[in-house]
């Protein structure tokens, strides 16, 4: 089996790497394949004819979709339309990440794979794009094309990891400088570890057992960033105080869900973000 990795140089990318080091891969950044340049990305997948294509690129920055949001359409949904035709010509497995934030937000109880998406900022609505595409292209069977693609939608949240910008970290080195942080209590989600997340990715798609669909991975247990950061500092030893917030004392460009647990009814669970933060720790 073959995986080609796009998005070699972002933290999910690279834990990516090192998650599938005993295996077939090779991995693209931006500066080796331009996902928005249709007639390369054809070219690319023809010339390394892979197996399975692990979608780790995407505009993540959602603060800055706003006002880019062009951009962030043309990344996390246009462009993935993309991929997901060219995986299909191929014959290649898709998989790509979504995230919590193609949901509202307003349902305490937590979303399900196959509760209707509906986000409140520009990135949850180019993310949902991407997803929408995918279903276009991988469950579209026409005369001129009758191949029907696999694909693996993976929602996720909360990413923290080794290898790029995140909350953990954040805090971290706001710990090391300032002896009292506030931090929102009203944002429900659960935070994910990209290593479990990748180990999860790896399973599924070697085990040949699941259909293809929408699959939510996170690290068990929901939470808010207030509780987030509380563990954070906890685990870490670090006396800085943590102060709950609303989101309205806390403004940003981008309006964020307030519950957007991720319920996993699938997949087998993962082990709880408390575990997994205690595990992260110990490498930094």
């Amino acid at each position: 089996m073959r995986i080609l990795i796009l998005g070699k140089n972002g933290m999910l990318g690279r834990d990516m790497q090192k998650v599938f080091a005993d295996m077939d891969f090779v991995a693209l950044g931006q500066s080796d394949l331009d996902i928005t340049d249709q007639e390369k990305v054809f070219e690319t997948f023809m010339s390394i004819q892979p197996d399975v294509v692990v979608n780790c690129s995407g505009y993540t920055n959602v603060d800055d979709a706003e006002k880019d949001f062009e951009m962030a359409e043309e990344i996390n949904g246009y462009a993935v339309g993309v991929l997901a035709r060219a995986c299909r010509e191929i014959d290649a497995t898709f998989v790509h990440f979504s995230t919590d934030y193609v949901f509202r937000g307003d349902k305490k109880s937590g979303y399900s794979e196959e509760d209707g998406t509906n986000p409140v900022n520009a990135y949850g609505r180019s993310k949902m794009l991407g997803e929408q595409l995918i279903f276009d292209e991988m469950e579209s069977i026409s005369q001129e094309n009758p191949k029907e693609g696999k694909y693996f939608i993976i929602r996720t949240s909360w990413l923290f990891g080794k290898h790029g910008k995140n909350f953990v970290d954040t805090m971290l080195e706001m710990g090391k400088i300032k002896d009292t942080i506030q931090v929102v209590d009203d944002q429900h989600g659960k935070p994910t570890y990209t290593i479990d997340l990748c180990e999860q990715v790896k399973w599924l798609i070697t085990s040949h057992e699941y259909p293809s669909g929408v699959y939510h991975i996170t690290n068990e247990g929901p939470t808010t960033w207030f509780a987030f950061a509380k563990k954070i500092f906890q685990l870490s030893n670090m006396k800085t105080r943590v102060v709950p917030c609303s989101s309205d004392d806390f403004r940003r460009p981008a309006r964020r869900p307030k519950y957007s647990i991720l319920k996993n009814n699938a997949l087998p669970k993962l082990r709880s973000w408390e575990e997994a933060l205690e595990d992260y720790l110990k490498t930094t």
